[in-house]
């Protein structure tokens, strides 16, 4: 049963600095109605003394207009364990680069406040799941940032499938095709996701977001084969006008992953994801025993990355769906609102992270072994 929130969470963020997907797309919401009603920005946090000046500065001055009353956002900088330790912060806003996510997430955990962080939420499986157990042991909520199960698309396919329209579920089939990224040429700023150890490829990335939204509608995975394949071992990197420089660096990263599997309801599915292509693709198809989902982004695809920014239309038996505008910041919005209204069956946990974690473990095991995995 949901529990919201009664007064408003105080909020401390860590890594809202000038530029930036959390200034974008994470923080614009906090300052609208109903948001602004239901979380208070106390606190933010960068690296250096400067940035973090700035922020403060600009984020009390929102806050203020939003509420209509002074209001003062405190500027911390270094070590997390500062506005994790502010005794005015409830509740820690995590979006730095997840080579980061262990350390800074420890010392929120560690101070006993709830957490929201960012996708891939540590690297690999084995820092997830320090993350998860340690967040259960001081039993603080925590929330992730899966905004893809908020997209407009994806909640018209949930909201289809459990109104019975397409009966029990047969089949899936999900193809993403990206563009720009994992291959021959990679923005110098992302060079550390070229390498596997890191955690941050297209399979750990995108491949997380899109397994977090399939999960989430149709049910469980069972079990799956895969192959994963890295056709660019090299990879030149580009400067900040997308010019190749004159570095090439080695790239482990996959560009090729082919799932195929079982869903704990019996379904059977295909996914494949790959990168970079010239044209992007989003293509999935929802087979049941009484009708037919498909949700297919038909626009001009050479101007797209092919996933988090597709705007698919969706069609039920042939028949186009309405479904609501979309953007980034209102599948934001609605992750936090589905926080702070206490719906733990909308938003995604730290345990949820660990579940799509292990799949991605699965996955690049069956490739590696050369055999069919199953999913506990």
């Amino acid at each position: 049963m949901a529990q919201e929130s009664k007064s408003p969470i105080q909020l401390g963020f860590i890594g809202l600095s000038a530029t930036g997907w959390a200034t974008v797309a994470l923080a614009p919401p906090l300052f609208e109605e109903p948001l602004s009603s239901k979380y208070s920005l106390v606190a933010v946090s960068t690296s250096k003394p400067e940035s973090a000046a700035a922020s403060a500065a600009k984020y009390s001055e929102l806050a203020s207009q939003s509420t209509g009353t002074s209001v003062t956002v405190k500027p911390y900088h270094g070590s997390a364990k500062h506005i994790a330790s502010d005794m005015n912060v409830g509740m820690v806003a995590i979006a730095v680069k997840v080579l980061d996510h262990k350390e800074v997430a420890s010392e929120v955990i560690k101070a006993g406040k709830d957490l929201f962080i960012e996708w891939p939420a540590g690297v690999r499986l084995v820092e997830t799941k320090e993350l998860y157990e340690a967040a259960k042991a001081k039993g603080i909520r925590t929330m992730i940032g899966f905004q893809s199960r908020f997209t407009a698309y994806a909640l018209k396919a949930k909201e289809i499938i459990e109104n019975g329209d397409l009966g029990k579920i047969l089949s899936s089939t999900f193809i993403v095709s990206l563009t720009g990224f994992w291959g021959r040429l990679m923005p110098a700023n992302y060079d550390y996701t070229l390498s596997s150890s890191n955690g941050a490829t297209m399979l750990d990335i995108p491949g997380g977001h899109a397994l977090d939204m399939f999960t989430h509608i149709l049910g469980p995975i069972s079990s799956l084969s895969a192959i994963i394949k890295n056709q660019f071992p090299l990879t030149t990197l580009t400067d900040s006008d997308g010019n190749p420089t004159s570095r090439t660096v080695p790239n482990d990263s996959p560009n090729q992953v082919c799932v195929t599997g079982t869903l704990a309801n019996g379904a059977l599915f295909t996914v494949h994801f790959q990168s970079p292509v010239k044209e992007a693709d989003f293509n999935w198809i929802i087979n049941g025993e009484n009708g037919v989902l498909r949700i297919v982004d038909e626009s001009d695809r050479t101007t797209k990355r092919g996933f988090f920014d597709a705007t698919p239309d969706v069609y039920l038996n042939g028949e186009k769906v309405v479904v609501d505008a979309d953007n980034s910041t209102r599948r934001t919005g609605l992750n936090w609102q589905a926080f702070a209204n206490g719906d733990v069956s909308q938003y995604a946990d730290l345990e949820q992270a660990l579940k799509v974690k292990e799949i991605l473990e699965a996955i690049v095991r069956s490739s590696e072994d050369g055999r069919r995995v199953e999913i506990q």
